[in-house]
């Protein structure tokens, strides 16, 4: 009966641990999503951009693009609402920045 008990604890820590990474979802769970990619346009401290979103030819700023996704001509799915414009290096209201509701790499 222990060796029961145990088996049903260990199943149940299973189930519970098999929770998907903030902000990424699984395969078909990305409803309203648009297609995007993923860009670096150089660091900020040298007049650079920094990580940006193209979504059809349309380049934003993203404020909260988590770290797992920071990676330079990354294809992802995306859910998220526009803000106010933004400046880029020297550059004022260069792009429009987005708050992501949802992301998720492209397969």
């Amino acid at each position: 009966m222990k060796q029961f008990a145990i088996g049903i604890f260990l199943t149940s820590l299973l189930f519970l641990s098999c929770k998907t990474k903030e902000g990424q979802l699984t395969e078909g769970e990305c409803s309203n999503c648009v297609d995007a990619m993923v860009s670096n346009y150089g660091d900020p401290a040298l007049d650079g951009c920094g990580w940006v979103i193209d979504v059809s030819s349309t380049i934003y700023k993203p404020q909260n693009l988590p770290l797992a996704y920071k990676i330079d001509s990354l294809a992802v799915q995306i859910r998220f609402k526009a803000l106010d414009s933004v400046n880029c290096g020297m550059i004022q209201n260069a792009f429009r920045e987005i708050s992501i509701s949802e992301i998720r790499k492209k397969l």
